[in-house]
């Protein structure tokens, strides 16, 4: 019974994250209560049940069967490809090496092999994952897996066109779609991510001591009479 309860927790998690932070990009002022977090893990929960009702139909097993296919192998590899490229090529592999090195304790930062890293992650990473999905594109449109359906056109397991389609390629064509007119409507607004650097959050996040210690003194300085304190 609570075999995927973890990676139930995640990809709940994830959604919520991505629902509160559009509710909050949308509405600055809006402030999310424990009660606003409930109610959106609520609705993301309620839409997951009811997409995941479809599954359990007769045909739920060739439904699940067309979305495992095409989801997964995909968009994982277009998703891994695409952090791979934006973090070695544009952020900087070397920032994002340096960064590691800032959250790492002292003593493990000369253990950090930084060439290596960079060139996994400019070179060996990308190049093995584009590899990956052009050898499963060409198996896709010429390999065993294609069947005759009974409309004439050759599917994935000759399941019909619509299904692989909507369950199919359509999971896959739209988040990609969607992440590519995000980045040209970003070029074009001229919209940059901020500069992220762990040793100024960490500054940030110290507390101020000498405000801290001259609060601690104000609250413990001895009332007079008069009404001033020592």
């Amino acid at each position: 019974l609570l075999l995927g309860l973890d990676s139930a927790f995640a990809f709940v998690e994830t959604l919520q994250t991505y629902v509160v932070d559009f509710i909050q990009h949308k509405n600055p002022e809006l402030v999310m209560t424990p009660k606003r977090n409930v109610m959106v893990v609520t609705g993301v929960c309620g839409v997951l049940f009811l997409i995941g009702m479809v599954y359990t139909t007769r045909v739920g097993s060739n439904l699940l069967d067309i979305a495992d296919h095409f989801c997964p192998t995909y968009c994982l590899l277009f998703v891994a490809l695409v952090e791979y490229v934006l973090i070695a090529w544009k952020y900087g592999a070397e920032k994002m090496i340096q960064d590691i090195q800032n959250c790492a304790p002292p003593q493990w930062q000369q253990y950090i092999p930084a060439k290596a890293i960079a060139i996994q992650m400019k070179f060996i990473g990308p190049i093995g994952i584009a590899f990956i999905m052009l050898m499963a594109l060409i198996d896709e449109f010429d390999g065993d897996s294609l069947q005759a359906n009974s409309s004439g056109w050759k599917t994935y397991g000759g399941y019909p066109t619509g299904v692989t389609i909507v369950l199919g390629w359509g999971p896959v064509v739209l988040p990609v779609g969607f992440f590519f007119f995000s980045v040209i409507r970003a070029h074009m607004t001229g919209v940059t991510t901020p500069e992220f650097n762990p040793a100024v959050l960490d500054e940030d996040r110290k507390p101020n001591t000498s405000q801290t210690a001259s609060t601690k003194a104000d609250d413990n300085a001895t009332p007079r009479p008069d009404g001033s304190s020592d």
